[in-house]
């Protein structure tokens, strides 16, 4: 173990507690958790983060020992429904602002990564997730959020029904959010969009790093880039007035964005890249243009990928922005994490409500096995590869300890068990993403 040791369970449960001290600032009903019963609202919170994918009978049994606290699933699932995701937000937000030891990159800008996932629920009649399928309609939930890349912690998380999903206002939302120092965020092709980075460049601290699409629709500009590795600095006309584009576009270099208050169309496409617009009739979108090859020389078909970043060639050069980008996979990993290692889709409930307080409550516990796993020691091993702790075994063991105490001796004892599990790190390796679909467990 390190010296240098924060009890993070005890940090917790103290957030936890001021939570419940003050939970009628976080729920509807001011006659809620008034009288005293056997299941507080501290108890009620911690028994929801500590929950894995097992049955709510088996997890309620786990929870409580003592045969005199033990209660039905019934008793249980009628007082959470006095609770809201709220309290689930506001334990992440305070628990993310006592982060200790924060990562910096260069010793100056946080790293980010915003991205989305889609969640399976049970088929809920009465749920606002419906999305209509050719063989029936089923019930989907999508998370955007917003991923610490160096200190392994969720920042942020906006839920929105996956047939009405809009990434990049969630995105543009989360980044107004953030209050830090200087970061850098990275996005996926499905964020390109030039109020996007119109919003990125007008941010204070703000730095973007977005991959966007390398020939096929294409902004032109990016299309016409030729096949080699290089850079760039564009700048692209923009323009919401589509008379003026109609009748210039032949004669100057301009795109148009498809604003709904200067368009005719009342409805469009999902994957419209320009739907929502927030500056003036006309505009100028800066940004630069880093392309580089992503196979090896020589193969049958060169890939190519750009990326557009606001970020300067002097610290950021080409070579580096390729490095750079490459962390963004660590949230594409996070979302594994906490969807199998943590149980985070074996959802206990059908309702909207209740599906977003789990969502919620692994997301706390995925940033509380981050950060101490980042305390545990790791047992030097003369091997050819370094070794880092098996977050599935930490969080197993976290679970299983945290329903006793969050002492300094249970605490202690948790980082000397987990130092006990580690896995080898294999730079380098690269599997066929295999998509499947998955039912609701």
């Amino acid at each position: 173990m390190k010296n240098l040791h924060t009890n993070i369970l005890k940090r917790l449960d103290q957030i936890i507690n001021e939570t419940a001290a003050h939970i009628h600032d976080f729920i509807d009903s001011p006659s809620a958790f008034t009288r005293k019963r056997k299941l507080d609202a501290f108890t009620l919170i911690k028994t929801t983060l500590n929950m894995q994918g097992n049955s709510l009978e088996k997890e309620l049994d786990d929870a409580f020992e003592d045969e005199d606290k033990l209660m039905t699933a019934s008793a249980y699932v009628q007082q959470k429904s006095k609770l809201t995701s709220k309290c689930f937000k506001h334990i992440l937000q305070v628990f993310n602002q006592k982060l200790s030891n924060t990562q910096l990159l260069d010793h100056q800008y946080r790293l980010f990564a915003i991205d989305g996932s889609d969640f399976n629920q049970l088929f809920n009649p009465n749920s606002k997730n419906i999305v209509k399928q050719p063989y029936g309609p089923i019930c989907q939930l999508h998370v955007n959020a917003c991923y610490d890349l160096l200190n392994n912690n969720y920042q942020d998380c906006i839920f929105q029904p996956k047939a009405k999903m809009d990434e990049r206002s969630v995105a543009i939302e989360m980044l107004k959010n953030l209050n830090c120092g200087p970061y850098i965020v990275m996005m996926d092709r499905g964020y390109t969009s030039f109020n996007l980075f119109k919003n990125c460049n007008r941010l204070p601290n703000c730095y973007y790093v977005i991959r966007t699409n390398a020939s096929k629709g294409a902004i032109k500009e990016i299309a016409s880039l030729p096949d080699q590795e290089c850079e760039t600095d564009i700048s692209c006309k923009v323009t919401i007035l589509h008379r003026y584009y109609v009748t210039h576009h032949q004669y100057e270099n301009i795109h148009l964005v498809f604003h709904k208050k200067r368009h005719y169309k009342l409805y469009r496409s999902k994957n419209t890249q320009n739907a929502r617009w927030d500056f003036e009739d006309f505009c100028t979108v800066k940004f630069r243009a880093c392309k580089f090859r992503i196979n090896d020389p020589g193969s049958d078909k060169d890939e190519w990928e750009v990326v557009l970043t606001n970020l300067n060639r002097k610290d950021f050069p080409l070579s580096r922005m390729k490095e750079l980008y490459h962390l963004r996979w660590g949230i594409e990993s996070s979302f594994r994490k906490l969807k199998y290692d943590l149980g985070c889709i074996q959802f206990h409930s059908k309702k909207d409500d209740f599906i977003e307080m789990e969502i919620l409550a692994h997301m706390i516990m995925f940033n509380v096995s981050s950060q101490i796993n980042c305390q545990a020691c790791v047992p030097e091993k003369h091997c050819k590869h370094s070794y880092i702790i098996n977050f599935k075994m930490a969080y197993s063991i976290i679970h299983k300890q945290y329903l006793k105490s969050s002492s300094d001796r249970i605490f202690f004892k948790i980082l000397s068990r987990i130092s006990r599990y580690t896995v080898p790190v294999r730079p380098g390796r690269k599997y066929k993403r295999s998509v499947k679909i998955r039912s609701a467990i």
